[in-house]
């Protein structure tokens, strides 16, 4: 795959000519996803480590830090990946609070900073790409799906969708999307 983007093979990532420096948010990220390789972290994680270093290398000062109020990128993608481990269970803000080890209020405030949302509405985000995923990429019945992706009954399942997506998880299935708005 590294052969793809760069004129000569690339037989070890240190002849990469974007990674001249040292970038400690690079290695500290190198060395999470080995970790998180060793111990059996899912395809969630992976994908979303993938997405924050893409983002990262793409946009290096784009990101909220602490300095600004906000959490840094490797506070959220530890959230992030923490949300994603535990997508088909009952995640509350107090939980997520626990796990950036604040109180209520500044973990909520730092998130809002950071992403632009609540909690909640970013984990309905993630639940509802998770459930698009699935949707379109297996044959699990719709049901199972919304429970996996953390939506405790059909009908709560299918109202989230609707109201995020435009269309019903069946109708999403059945298109591979959503149909356009007129």
């Amino acid at each position: 795959m590294l052969e793809t983007h760069t004129t000569a093979p690339v037989r070890d990532v240190s002849e990469l000519q974007t990674l001249r420096a040292f970038d400690p948010h690079v290695a500290s990220m190198a060395q999470t996803l080995l970790h998180a390789r060793k111990t059996g972290a899912g395809e969630r994680y992976s994908l979303s480590a993938a997405h924050y270093l893409a983002e990262y290398l793409l946009h290096p000062f784009r990101s909220a830090s602490p300095g600004t109020g906000g959490f840094s990128p490797e506070q959220l993608l530890t959230l992030r990946a923490y949300m994603e481990m535990h997508l088909s269970e009952n995640i509350t803000l107090d939980q997520l609070a626990r796990e950036a080890r604040l109180s209520r209020y500044h973990f909520l405030r730092r998130f809002s900073v950071t992403t632009g949302k609540t909690p909640m509405r970013y984990l309905t985000g993630l639940r509802i790409d998770a459930a698009r995923h699935l949707l379109t990429a297996g044959s699990d019945p719709i049901s199972q799906i919304g429970r996996l992706c953390g939506f405790p009954n059909p009908e709560n399942f299918a109202r989230v969708f609707r109201k995020h997506m435009g269309c019903s998880p069946s109708e999403y299935r059945q298109r591979g999307q959503c149909p356009p708005s007129p």
